[in-house]
């Protein structure tokens, strides 16, 4: 829904157009932006928004507000995510739309440039979001731009967490002054698998790429993969399954560019469960990959 002030943009454009002048969105078509930094991407993204809206849904006001935006970003100017009090939005998704925002300016903030391209779409994706559901009558559209942020942030925010460890890693590797005792590598992911299987699903090609991303910010640490299984069959067949897990996760992360020299590879099948359990049963969390980062080998 729209506010009478919020449309009277539109109505002058309408008017306007009604004396022969041709409404269009040449400035925005034009928008080439090639790069890989954040403001070029995020380009891009609201260019892609604002034709949709225009050419697609009939909605100029939106489109306006996205063109705005594609014209700002392809200038290098920064481009907030939508505020929620300029919008008319269900008050029963305020709440979680709030909260969302929140994450996302803290993402944004500690490091847009760090990926650029999916942070700018997870940037995008909430202004779809809002854009969406404050008219609150397509409930496949708002589910896909919410669904597209969500995903989108959960990489970036993964990816941040990883370059973190790797950093913390890294200090282990370059400290000059040895500790008073050996420091143990701290887990920063872990990796869940379907009962009997070791095939890799999109969250876990999420979660690598995420890693993938903050291992070539050029921090030379050791990730230590280690596979696991639940006690449901026998134990020689569950050490296989590690096996085969851990050696998933270390052939995805070389075709993804990490040295295979950077990667160690461990399988215990059922003897190091997380959650204790009778043989024969099945434990989602014990049938799992681990991902730990620990200091670089020597070169």
């Amino acid at each position: 829904m729209r506010t009478m002030l919020e449309k009277i943009p539109v109505l002058l454009v309408f008017a306007t157009a009604s004396c022969g002048a041709v409404v269009d969105f040449d400035d925005v078509r034009a928008i080439d932006a090639k790069g890989r930094d954040f403001n070029a991407a995020l380009a891009r993204e609201y260019k892609t928004l604002a034709l949709y809206e225009l050419d697609k849904m009939d909605d100029l006001v939106s489109a306006f507000r996205f063109r705005k935006k594609a014209l700002a970003s392809a200038a290098g100017d920064a481009t907030a995510p939508e505020d929620l009090d300029d919008w008319t939005l269900p008050y029963r998704h305020r709440p979680e739309m709030a909260a969302a925002r929140a994450r996302l300016v803290k993402a944004l903030g500690q490091g847009a440039g760090f990926m650029p391209e999916v942070a700018a779409g997870a940037q995008a994706s909430f202004d779809c979001w809002v854009e969406q559901q404050e008219e609150d009558f397509q409930p496949d559209d708002i589910q896909k731009c919410r669904d597209g942020f969500y995903a989108q942030l959960t990489l970036v925010e993964r990816g941040l967490a990883a370059a973190e460890a790797i950093r913390s890693a890294a200090v282990m590797t370059t400290a000059t002054a040895r500790p008073a005792a050996p420091t143990a590598p701290t887990e920063a992911f872990t990796l869940l698998f379907d009962f009997d299987r070791y095939a890799l699903t999109d969250e876990h090609a999420r979660v690598l790429d995420a890693i993938a991303q903050a291992s070539r910010e050029g921090q030379a640490v050791r990730l230590l993969v280690s596979g696991h299984a639940d006690r449901a069959g026998p134990e020689p067949y569950n050490q296989t399954l590690s096996e085969k897990r851990a050696d998933a996760i270390r052939q995805a992360l070389v075709e993804r560019g990490i040295a295979a020299g950077r990667l160690a590879v461990a399988a215990y099948g059922e003897k190091r469960p997380r959650v204790a359990t009778p043989d024969g049963a099945r434990a989602p969390l014990n049938r799992r990959v681990e991902i730990v980062f620990g200091p670089a080998p020597a070169l």
